[in-house]
């Protein structure tokens, strides 16, 4: 991947020659990124990370300096664009229905204008969502609603004309189940998998929210059946309705509130694979987002999983991909490599 170093205001400085690429791309948070290149191959005038390859750019937060006896180094990471939108907060009080895409692009709108990001118009992707929020934020928040509707966002790098544009996207469907779009599957079977490691746990799973609010409380009920054995959670949402709300649109926000965090209690099954480039050949037949079919042909299981995180490695002239589908794996640690 090549690599473009520019400055604040995103005029070109130099190529990087890296010894090391982690760029790690994600569809429900903000990615980030980790370079190592010789002392020598670095210019502290560079603020951003620019690539014709990837939809990304990488914004460059912190910087260490190591010396060894094989050299001097410079170790460099920091997060993508989106991670700007967690400078704001949503302030003030911000409440209503509305399609989802809809709402955050109204939100981020007034709020990132001073950063330089317009939003781009685009389809009212996904349904109308009830909210009520204070003091999140923002990219939090946003995030947290488009997640509800499988959807995501980015803030994407106008190069070479300038300006950052804001957008809310959705990855392609590619399951067999499906028409539209060409299928991918990832097993070992296919020959797109070198390894494969499926999590399931269901230790933290939550399937009912007490939502509390100012003067009271509601249920928000996400099991299957009532047969199935409630798992409790109780949800301090810190709302109250606003004078011009309905009792309808403020129960609906409290609502979204409590699903919103039963989504960080999922029964989680996550699939983590090495892919290999042949038979299906990423960001071409597969990328971010996409759902797909992943089968471990031992266990005889398969499911339609979306990729959530992708972590690319370039190191020794070999790049290597590996893809996380389906919820997060709540680690103390990131994965990086």
């Amino acid at each position: 991947m090549e690599l473009l170093g520019l400055d604040a205001a995103f005029e070109p400085v130099r190529m990087l020659q890296c010894v090391n690429i982690q760029w790690n791309r994600r569809y429900y948070e903000a990615g980030e990124f980790a370079l190592q290149l010789r002392a020598a191959d670095w210019e502290t005038a560079i603020a951003y990370l620019y690539t014709a390859d990837r939809p990304e750019t990488g914004m460059v937060q912190k910087v260490e300096t190591e010396h060894t006896v094989k050299g001097d180094f410079v170790n460099v990471s920091g997060f993508f664009l989106e991670g700007m939108l967690n400078w704001k907060a949503v302030y003030p009080r911000c409440w209503g229905v509305a399609n989802v895409a809809d709402q955050c692009r109204a939100m981020v709108a007034p709020a990132m204008a001073d950063a330089g990001v317009t939003v781009a118009a685009g389809p009212a992707l996904g349904g109308s969502v009830a909210f009520d929020l204070l003091g999140d934020q923002l990219g939090d928040a946003t995030y947290a609603l488009l997640q509800l509707q499988e959807l995501s966002q980015r803030i994407r790098l106008q190069y070479p004309d300038g300006g950052l544009c804001y957008e809310v996207w959705q990855g392609l469907d590619r399951c067999q189940s499906q028409s539209e779009n060409a299928y991918a599957v990832f097993s070992q079977g296919f020959g797109t998998v070198d390894a494969l490691t499926l999590t399931r746990d269901t230790s933290d799973y939550r399937n009912v929210a007490i939502a509390v609010f100012v003067g009271g409380a509601i249920t928000v009920d996400i099991r299957a059946s009532a047969a199935e054995v409630r798992r409790e959670l109780v949800v301090e949402t810190g709302l109250s309705q606003a004078d011009a709300q309905s009792a309808a649109d403020f129960y609906a926000a409290v609502d979204t509130a409590a699903r919103a965090e039963l989504a960080k209690y999922p029964q989680l099954v996550n699939l983590d694979a090495t892919v290999l480039q042949q038979n299906a050949l990423y960001r071409r037949e597969y990328d971010l987002g996409d759902k797909c079919d992943v089968r471990d042909d031992r266990l005889q299981l398969a499911y339609e999983a979306r990729i959530i995180e992708v972590n690319e490695v370039w190191k020794n002239n070999t790049h290597q991909v590996s893809l996380q589908f389906g919820e997060k794996l709540p680690v103390a640690y990131r994965r990086i490599g």
